[in-house]
């Protein structure tokens, strides 16, 4: 008797120790704090740009990036850059800076369309796009990831 009373206590501690445990680690899991903000950037993929065309007559490869937070910044810099892939590594062949001085409200989208490349001559190449930012959220300076196209975009434009 003593034998099975130590077998089912033993049982019903491990029952106990068990339903503890996945207790514990689910409540864990079940508490998980939100960011605080919501921004982000959003960076087209690349394209030729019908309006440098038009006005200037030259064929040129554009990025253009949107940036868009919840809550008030200050002193926005949205960069946009143009990397165009290589054989052995991708070279950046333009990079333009907005920069917005003083308060952006909550919600308020700002872009840069100033990023593009001219084309030199009409080899195939492949362009894809990156874009970052800086601004002071609340009194502290915050810096984003980098972000880049959905797609790398082979286009008749070599740089």
């Amino acid at each position: 008797m003593t034998n099975q009373l130590k077998s089912r206590f033993l049982i019903k501690s491990l029952i106990v120790v068990l339903f503890a445990t996945f207790s514990i680690t689910n409540t864990a899991f079940a508490v998980v704090t939100p960011p605080l903000t919501k921004c982000n950037i959003r960076v087209d993929d690349p394209h030729f740009s019908k309006s440098l065309q038009r006005h200037k007559g030259a064929l040129a490869v554009k990025v253009n990036a949107r940036s868009k937070c919840n809550k008030s910044m200050r002193n926005l810099k949205l960069w946009v850059e143009i990397y165009k892939v290589g054989f052995l590594r991708d070279h950046k062949v333009a990079t333009e800076v907005i920069n917005v001085d003083g308060l952006i409200f909550p919600n308020q989208v700002i872009t840069n369309q100033d990023t593009y490349v001219i084309c030199t001559d009409m080899r195939m190449s492949k362009y894809y796009g990156v874009a970052f930012a800086s601004a002071t959220i609340n009194g502290r300076l915050k810096k984003t990831l980098k972000v880049t196209s959905a797609k790398s975009v082979s286009l008749k434009c070599g740089t």
